[in-house]
């Protein structure tokens, strides 16, 4: 599991803050059970307003729930940060890619940081 450092933690929360306002200002979120933050899917893409290509092949990626809403009803759900990498290939999000790759790069840094952590030194 990574390990990130204080300095990390506070730059993911900072870009995961800064998409979620940008998300909950468009698509409305759910909170799951288990604490698991969802995002209703149609509303999702009719927001983001993906080439057809894409659409389709973010359909085959994602990892679509069905949900049960308090009001009774039910509706295709995603998880947060799933809907997170959607966003860079919308028009309509035309500055979440720092975010999102800001993101990345601490995961990468630490994952790499673990991973020669675990090797030590070669003998």
């Amino acid at each position: 599991m990574s390990k990130f450092s204080p300095e990390q933690r506070h730059e993911i929360m900072a870009a995961v803050d800064a998409l979620t306002m940008q998300v909950i200002a468009r698509v409305p979120l759910y909170q799951n059970a288990a604490g698991t933050v969802l995002v209703p899917l149609h509303p999702l893409l009719d927001t983001a307003e993906l080439d057809l290509l894409l659409e389709t092949t973010a359909l085959t990626l994602l990892q679509v729930r069905s949900c049960t809403l308090a009001q009774g009803g039910t509706a295709l759900m995603v998880p947060l940060g799933e809907a997170f990498a959607l966003l860079p290939f919308s028009r309509h999000f035309p500055d979440v890619l720092g975010h999102v790759l800001q993101i990345v790069a601490a995961r990468t840094t630490a994952e790499t940081r673990g991973a020669d952590e675990l090797q030590g030194p070669l003998p």
